[in-house]
């Protein structure tokens, strides 16, 4: 599989790594089943994708600075696009809760921003413009 690389602002390293870390469970889980019916080629391929999460979670050390990010393309998609799902989800949980003012409105601004920031990666990863 094709290894690629993004640039991950420090901002959203935490958001990211909380999202590769589901993954890793997972894999790690499917890995474990796999091995339990003695599927052996399947074990494989999740021991595999265990390895890459392993090398993308010593890569997202929470420095406070952007990290550059390479892994496997699809590995880095599904990444990416968990934490945007996770980030799109906590855009609509802080609206929700702004609208009758139990938060304050500028908080929907920085989880606004957030999901944003991650979509940006996301079509970069994807080689699109946001303009397209």
């Amino acid at each position: 599989m094709a290894r690629v690389s993004v640039e991950v602002p420090g901002e959203l390293v935490g958001p990211i790594r909380e999202t590769v870390l589901m993954l890793y469970e997972m894999s790690a889980e499917s890995l474990h089943l796999a091995l339990k019916h003695r599927a052996l080629e399947e074990a494989r391929l999740h021991q595999a994708r265990v390895d890459d999460l392993d090398d993308l979670v010593r890569q997202l050390r929470d420095t406070g600075s952007a990290v550059e990010l390479a892994a496997p393309r699809d590995l880095l998609h599904d990444a990416l696009y968990g934490a945007l799902i996770d980030a799109g989800e906590r855009l609509a949980d802080i609206s929700n809760r702004c609208w009758p003012g139990e938060l304050p409105a500028s908080r929907l601004q920085g989880a606004a921003e957030e999901v944003l920031a991650l979509d940006s990666l996301l079509r970069e990863l994807d080689g699109l413009s946001p303009c397209r």
